[in-house]
């Protein structure tokens, strides 16, 4: 596929509350988010935020929990143009790689952002191994 990433879906990994992803700080937060992951502002106070892309909204909060311990998953269209424009906004995306969830295979990687949360990017194959 060419062009951009769709965004299409958000879940958890383990725990982490994808409406409330902790972060120490929301204002550098939110700035991260929106100059190198591309979501957009949808409401912020001194300690939330509310963020989109495409058809995912997740959340920021300053809670407590370590973004260290936080991870969550997206589906997005096309894994690797949204590798190359990961690694153009210095995400530091790691390597694409195949794995099999549930029996269905998917072209995934995963990104860390600076505050810690763990977020991994995934795109559906068919059986043959074809996105």
């Amino acid at each position: 596929m060419n062009g951009r990433a769709v965004f299409k879906a958000v879940g958890p990994i383990g725990d982490t509350d994808v409406d409330a992803l902790p972060v120490k700080h929301v204002e550098p937060a939110v700035g991260f988010y929106t100059r190198c992951l591309g979501f957009t502002v949808v409401s912020k106070d001194a300690t939330t935020a509310r963020l989109r892309r495409d058809d995912v909204t997740i959340g920021l909060a300053v809670n407590g929990h370590d973004p260290e311990q936080a991870s969550c998953w997206f589906s997005v269209s096309d894994v690797d143009a949204l590798w190359r424009e990961y690694d153009e906004h210095g995400v530091g995306p790691g390597v694409i790689d195949e794995q099999t969830y549930d029996g269905s295979p998917y072209r995934v990687f995963f990104a860390r952002e600076p505050y810690g949360v763990c977020f991994c990017f995934t795109q559906p194959l068919d059986r043959e191994g074809i996105a």
